[in-house]
């Protein structure tokens, strides 16, 4: 068995005065850093395969790269990158893939219908993984990173016939390995934290995987690992603060005179009935602004900025829609829309940031740099907490559904000035809150189980969204959204 940091004999980085290889010459070649984990997972699956002599190693010196590398090979000028059939591909989860695929060897990924959907999902979700973890660093990072930690250890027991994520090993513990490898050391030497602690699933994981001579073989020095993350990632201040208490108020709250909420759960303002297959169209391109909402979060924004003069709501019955609507308005034949200056949008999140900076009224996205690049990474991940979600309701709910909720518990952490996400009231909270009102609601009917308990500012969010009239007036009847999840999901 291979132990930790074992190699073959490797050729050395090539630098900026190392001439380049014989280009194209039908030598198929892996150009990789030896410390870069995104270019480990293509250079693990080579190694697994068998392929040490299809597949070439060509190691880069990135701190001195050769420009030839840019100018001839992979104009991105970053590993890995494949250079087969006169072509250079890159990007590392593809290439895991596409070396699986195109070469002899071991298949690493599964035929098996319900382990290759799964075997998607999480490699769908590595991104998400790794970015929480980087930014773990910047805070409480063992608290932070508990969940994504968490949700492997959860992934781990969705088949029984192996320690790997897909029972055997595969392409997915190929894209995980590599950052799960460096964070294991980073915690246990910086942090004094083992995160396989509580985790039996995932300290067998490691223990197998370290058997596998394809991964140890390109394992670095632990304390280089060390080094690099001490120097890039871990110079930086703690970032999180307490939260202001639940009594902080939202500016726009007391613009309008309301340092309280006057709206219960459920209040409405008079909508008109839905349009349904006997309905007429309205007026098509007259200049009105139409929007056709499905999703609470498209509501929200024009509410909040009192654009109920402006956008008029045209409700759609998804289960009787009218034919005119697919035909003249939205081809997708989905909600929302948005029928705006003579041309028809979709896609909620789209929208909101549509309406925001489109009509008048207070902007609901900050224009400070931190924030701003913390909000678009927490609307990048919500499909993900939604899928996540969705999911858990097929096994145990309540402990699947945990490193979702965690993960909003620590992302409320993040800024001090107020409740919320960027801590003021934004497009952030609005993208999230539908789904967590329905899983909340379903959470508490169905499993008996309070998704805030533990979660302070959790719970303090949803008390503070519960006081925005533009939030609460867009809500459905608690007993439909049981009826319906129950119906569908359950």
């Amino acid at each position: 068995m291979a132990t930790l940091g074992a190699h073959a004999v490797l050729p050395p980085p090539l630098t900026s005065t190392s001439d380049p290889p014989p280009l194209f010459d039908g030598t198929t070649r892996l150009y990789i850093s030896y410390s870069c984990p995104f270019a480990q997972r293509v250079w693990i699956t080579r190694n697994y395969k068998g392929l040490q002599d299809k597949i070439k190693l060509v190691p880069i010196d990135l701190q001195n790269r050769p420009t030839w590398y840019k100018e001839k090979v992979y104009p991105e000028n970053k590993v890995p990158s494949l250079e087969h059939n006169g072509k250079v591909l890159g990007e590392s989860l593809d290439l895991i893939k596409y070396v699986d695929v195109n070469f002899e060897g071991t298949p690493l990924f599964p035929s098996d219908p319900a382990k290759k959907e799964f075997g998607e999902e999480l490699i769908s979700h590595v991104d998400t993984f790794t970015k929480d973890l980087f930014i773990s660093l910047k805070g409480d990072a063992v608290q932070q990173a508990s969940p994504a930690f968490e949700y492997l250890e959860n992934a781990l027991g969705k088949f029984d016939d192996g320690p790997f994520l897909l029972g055997q090993f595969s392409l997915v513990d190929i894209a995980y390995i590599p950052f799960v490898e460096r964070f294991h050391i980073v915690f246990a030497e910086v942090l004094k934290h083992d995160i396989t602690e509580g985790r039996p699933k995932l300290a067998a994981w490691l223990e197998e995987l370290n058997k596998i001579d394809a991964y140890t073989e390109t394992r670095i020095d632990p304390q280089e690992i060390i080094d690099l993350f001490k120097k890039r990632f871990l110079k930086k201040p703690n970032l999180v603060g307490r939260r202001d208490s639940p009594d902080s108020v939202h500016p726009i709250l007391k613009a309008q005179g309301r340092t309280t909420s006057m709206a219960t759960l459920g209040v409405q303002a008079v909508r008109p009935p839905p349009l349904t297959s006997t309905s007429d169209p309205p007026p098509l391109f007259d200049g009105t602004t139409r929007l056709i909402p499905c999703c609470t979060s498209v509501i929200i924004a024009p509410m909040l900025n009192e654009l109920q003069d402006k956008i008029k709501l045209v409700p759609i019955d998804l289960q009787d829609r009218p034919a005119w609507y697919k035909e003249k308005v939205y081809p997708e034949n989905k909600v929302p829309s948005l029928e705006h200056n003579g041309k028809v949008l979709g896609e909620s999140l789209d929208l909101i940031k549509y309406v925001d900076a489109n009509f008048e009224g207070t902007s609901l996205f900050p224009g400070d740099p931190a924030k701003k690049e913390f909000g678009e990474f927490l609307i990048s991940h919500v499909d993900t907490f939604n899928k996540d979600m969705y999911s858990s309701l097929k096994g145990d709910a309540v402990q699947q559904g945990s490193p979702a909720f965690e993960y909003l518990e620590n992302a409320l952490g993040k800024f001090d000035d107020g409740p919320f996400f960027l801590g003021q009231f934004s497009l952030v909270d609005i993208a999230y809150i539908p789904f967590f009102e329905r899983f909340q609601l379903i959470f508490a009917d169905v499993f008996k189980h309070d998704i805030t308990e533990g979660r302070p500012k959790l719970a303090t969010w949803i008390e503070e969204v519960n006081k925005i009239d533009a939030y609460t007036q867009t809500r459905m009847d608690p007993q439909e959204i049981v009826d319906r999840y129950k119906k569908r999901y359950l």
